[in-house]
């Protein structure tokens, strides 16, 4: 009877370690092993007695119980240790979810107010350029210089205003050629060292958009060819229209892309190897954000004879002009 205990007792142990598997083979060798050692006649798996029969019968229903139930112990316990590490580790990344959101808002509040604090400082200064008049010789470097920082925190605010989802489109009917208008208004000076070569616009319908934030998301594009397309070539813009879908692209004649950029050039502070400085890596961020809230996407290639090329894709709808 002790031999029967000790080998239940290995059993269970083995139960603590093993798999289901090696301990029920355990259990069965155990009881093939009792029989053959201790009971009668010995040495052989033949049992003589019904008494022992049955003590056998009951130990090997014993011995694969507790194995059974030993190792669905063990497994319990692992798959509740699991679920502990498991609720600790989502915990974990809720809280540093929470820490970066927070570190984002703060970043974006931040931003957000030194951004309007420097809108006045650089308001009293384009009034004191005002003042200086043209003959001034530092006048041009002073208006340069602020025209510059009115873009810098221009650019601030309109990425906040993307990441935070405050953007709104307004569609309304319009022509493509307002968007144009607008685009360039503000680049007059940078464009003055390229010649802009301005296709399709004229020929398309009245479409229905946001013409107010189109023309901000290509204007961003049309100043980032300005810094990057080598002085006195051309900047074309085309604008083109298939099935209620409008693409403008902006090509230039620069560099191009390295080639292992790709849409990485629209990732926020992101700045290619070798940009020029001065830029903030704002100003493509912002134009794909507002393409985004507009359901629509930018993308960009570099050109087989040679620049970068972006193309703002925008869903579009057409007003039919009416038969005659």
């Amino acid at each position: 009877m002790f031999a029967a205990l000790v080998f239940l007792l290995a059993i269970v142990l083995a139960g603590t370690r093993w798999n289901r598997s090696a301990v029920l083979t355990m259990a069965v060798a155990s009881a093939l092993v009792w029989n053959f050692i201790f009971v009668p006649p010995r040495f052989t798996l033949h049992i003589e007695s019904p008494q022992d029969v049955v003590m056998f019968v009951m130990f090997f229903i014993v011995a694969l119980s507790m194995g059974h139930l030993t190792t669905r112990l063990r497994e319990r316990e692992a798959a509740l240790e699991r679920h502990h590490q498991e609720r600790e580790q989502l915990l974990a990344e809720k809280h540093r979810a929470e820490l970066l959101a927070e570190a984002e808002t703060l970043h974006r509040t931040l931003l957000d107010s030194v951004s309007h604090e420097l809108k006045t400082p650089i308001s009293i200064i384009r009034t004191a350029i005002d003042g200086l008049g043209t003959e001034n010789p530092f006048a041009r470097e002073i208006e340069t210089a602020n025209r510059r920082l009115q873009r810098i925190v221009e650019n601030f605010l309109e990425i906040t205003r993307v990441e935070s989802e405050a953007v709104k489109p307004r569609p309304e009917w319009c022509e493509a050629t307002d968007v144009l208008d607008q685009a360039t208004r503000t680049l007059k000076r940078e464009l003055g060292a390229h010649p802009l070569k301005v296709s399709g616009f004229a020929d398309l319908p009245l479409l229905m958009l946001d013409s107010r934030l189109l023309a901000q998301a290509v204007s961003n594009v049309l100043h980032n060819a300005t810094l990057y397309a080598p002085m006195g070539t051309p900047i074309e813009l085309s604008a083109t229209l298939a099935d209620e879908q409008l693409e403008v692209r902006v090509r230039d004649h620069g560099p191009g892309l390295p080639e292992d950029v790709d849409d990485r050039v629209f990732e926020k502070f992101y700045r290619t190897p070798g940009s020029p400085a001065g830029g903030t890596g704002l100003g493509l961020a912002i134009s794909r954000g507002l393409m985004r809230a507009l359901k629509g996407d930018i993308t960009v290639r570099n050109h087989p004879e040679g620049g970068a090329e972006f193309t703002l894709h925008l869903p579009v709808k057409i007003r039919q002009s009416p038969e005659p």
